[in-house]
């Protein structure tokens, strides 16, 4: 499958982003899909589209994981959040919520981060301590969900009590050598896209590199415990490296799981790989949630 994604890259690419990333339906209408048995609704309370997953059977109460969805910041809707975390909310057994946030070019940083913000802020008001919710984020999404706990901690807030992030997009300057190395492989991304969008979200290009467009150029005193999943195949790879060892260098419990072959985002391709990988997600962030 993975060969004639790559055969066909262009035309996967193209239909991929025009069916499920770029999609904008209401949030009731998202909320009516039945995916991996659970059930959602529409939240009430927040100016922009999100929605409350709720999984057939639900383990920890009071525990809620905030989905914050890829796309390069400049693509994604409602239909692809509840397509990506609903899966990975089933094998927690744990509910989420998940949003759609402005995208870039209309709105570059921060407005992503400042909606991410409000949600999470949205939670902690409707009752869930810090340290029961959980960040879920693929690709931008692991980008949006390391700047937020950023801010968070230089604000002075309490932090979320765990991380799970999907081939995170960490690195928009392309320093990393599977950018190069890897762009033949890579049966999704095109490194000059991405490129784009990224001067798209940073405003400029002499931006990149900073900590707050790039969390893989900042430091992660202070970080909850974090899970990384990443396909050996896609031009990623070097940001979720580089991103492990920068969080191992300040102590954090973080731990990379390379999955030999897979692409980007495998997890939403319904692969025996991206179901494996759904329940390493799930069996993580219950452990951790449960725990606390």
């Amino acid at each position: 499958m993975l060969g004639i994604i790559r055969s066909h890259k262009k035309l996967a690419s193209s239909v991929s982003n025009g069916m499920l990333m770029k999609v904008d339906i209401p949030v009731e209408q998202a909320a009516m899909f039945r995916v991996n048995g659970t059930s959602a609704l529409p939240v009430n309370g927040l100016d922009m589209p999100a929605m409350r997953i709720k999984p057939s059977k639900v383990l920890v109460d009071d525990a809620v994981l905030l989905h914050l969805h890829g796309g390069a910041y400049v693509s994604g809707g409602l239909l692809q959040c509840r397509a990506l975390i609903s899966p990975i909310c089933a094998e927690a057994c744990i509910r989420a919520v998940t949003f759609s946030y402005r995208l870039a070019p209309e709105h570059s940083y921060p407005a992503q981060l400042d909606d991410a913000y409000k949600v999470y802020q949205f939670l902690r008001s409707a009752g869930f301590e810090a340290k029961k919710i959980g960040l879920v984020g693929e690709s931008a999404g692991g980008n949006l969900a390391l700047a937020l706990t950023l801010r968070l901690r230089d604000e002075g807030e309490e932090l979320p009590g765990v991380l799970a992030l999907l081939s995170p997009w960490v690195d928009l300057a392309q320093t990393g050598e599977s950018y190069r190395t890897l762009k033949d492989v890579d049966a999704t991304l095109n490194a000059e896209e991405l490129l784009q969008s990224a001067i798209a979200f940073a405003g400029s290009e002499d931006r990149l590199t900073a900590p707050e467009i790039s969390p893989a150029y900042a430091d992660f005193i202070g970080f909850p415990p974090t899970l990384i999943q990443c396909g050996t195949s896609e031009i990623l790879l070097s940001d979720s490296e580089k991103l492990e060892k920068a969080m191992l260098r300040d102590g954090v419990n973080a731990h990379l799981v390379r999955w030999e072959g897979m692409c980007h985002v495998f997890q939403a391709f319904g692969f025996e790989e991206s179901k494996a990988a759904n329940h390493q997600l799930g069996i993580f962030l219950y452990e951790h949630l449960r725990n606390h």
